[in-house]
């Protein structure tokens, strides 16, 4: 009888200390706010990204950060991790660079899109859901008066969630597309068309096509993988050429060969590239005649490095492509592609060059 009654003080032991040991934990931490005096003198700003890529192979880690780096060629660099399997984290150096990553995009590794959103302050990488990228559609076959501001806005909502608009052609009384940012669900079909009411109650077929539009199935529609490798199309009975999807979706583009990244990578505990640079006030802020200028055009009395003005300047320019000035505008790039000597096929992948929007 003197054994089950020790094993059962043994268990209200137990569960009495592992009551005690759950109170402990429940205990709120409350860290003390650090004073402007606390910080450390060489504290250097950053934004981060986070993002992974639309596919199930194994991306290479230290040739996918060689790619992005060449392509983005940051000003102050960028360091690259893999905080989890296939889960990437991008620090940026200066804000500019940040965000022209988020407003050039979408961008590619192999073919595989890049899916990414910037890391807010007190947030974990985990908590980012990374389910939508952002891409410009093209919209073909737009009645004559159905071509407003709100209906184009209505239209983003159809495909996923409308963004923003180009607007450089508000003049003209009728285009033969108009274009369209939209955050597009990667976990649904990417849309070919829809179909509009007009007010005669008479139908018509809006027809879409994707800029930058990476690997895509043909028969499912799904981003992320070829119709080689989806089950569906591997028992569909029918030819490729009758799937309901193909490479017409594509708006077309231009791609060329990069610099290997080295020049712009941050190793792990290095610091960023070239001078510190002011923080970013009020307004973008660009460089004229060798100083950093806000965008209210005054002078932050700031020299910047020589390097990173050249830098700077060569991005406002590739990006303008005699289009400035204009809100929601996508720059394009009108020069020469850059020549490189001893650039791997691969290279030409990355999905970096903006395409060249075609005469309406």
């Amino acid at each position: 009888m003197a054994t089950p009654t020790a094993g059962g003080e043994v268990a209200g032991i137990t569960a009495r200390w592992a009551d005690l040991v759950l109170e402990e934990e429940e205990v709120t931490f409350v860290p003390e706010q650090l004073s402007a005096g606390d910080h450390q003198p060489d504290e250097v700003e950053t934004w981060v990204l986070i993002g992974r890529f639309l596919t199930e192979k194994t991306v290479k880690v230290e040739f996918m950060r060689q790619v992005l780096a060449s392509v983005w060629q940051p000003v102050r660099g960028v360091q690259v991790t893999e905080v989890q399997p296939k889960l990437f984290m991008f620090v940026f150096y200066h804000y500019t660079d940040i965000q022209y990553v988020l407003e050039g995009g979408p961008w590619a590794f192999q073919n595989h899109t890049l899916v990414c959103k910037q890391l807010p302050p007190g947030t974990t990488p985990t908590e980012i859901p990374l389910d939508t990228v952002e891409l410009w559609v093209q919209c073909y076959d737009l009645p004559f008066g159905y071509t407003s501001d709100k209906i184009l806005e209505q239209i983003g909502n159809f495909l996923g969630v409308f963004v923003k608009l180009d607007d450089r052609f508000l003049d003209a009384p009728w285009l033969t597309y108009y274009r369209i940012r939209v955050a597009i669900p990667v976990d649904k079909p990417v849309k070919r068309r829809m179909r509009m009411l007009k007010r005669d109650k008479t139908y018509c077929w809006i027809n879409f096509r994707y800029e930058r539009l990476h690997t895509f199935c043909f028969y499912c529609g799904m981003m992320g993988h070829a119709y080689r490798f989806c089950l569906k199309a591997r028992n569909a009975t029918i030819p490729v050429e009758q799937f309901p999807y193909s490479d017409d979706l594509r708006a077309g583009g231009i791609r060329g060969p990069r610099e290997i990244g080295d020049p712009w990578l941050v190793p792990l505990g290095g610091k960023p590239k070239g001078e510190k640079l002011p923080p970013v006030g009020r307004g973008e802020q660009f460089v004229r005649d060798g100083q950093f200028v806000n965008g209210e055009g005054n002078s932050g009395g700031v020299k910047v490095g020589d390097d990173a003005m050249h830098a700077v300047t060569k991005r406002r320019r590739e990006m303008d492509g005699g289009c400035r000035g204009h809100r929601g505008d996508e720059r394009v790039i009108e020069g020469e592609d850059i020549a490189m000597t001893d650039v791997q096929k691969n290279l030409q992948m990355a999905g970096a060059a903006v395409q060249t929007r075609p005469t309406q």
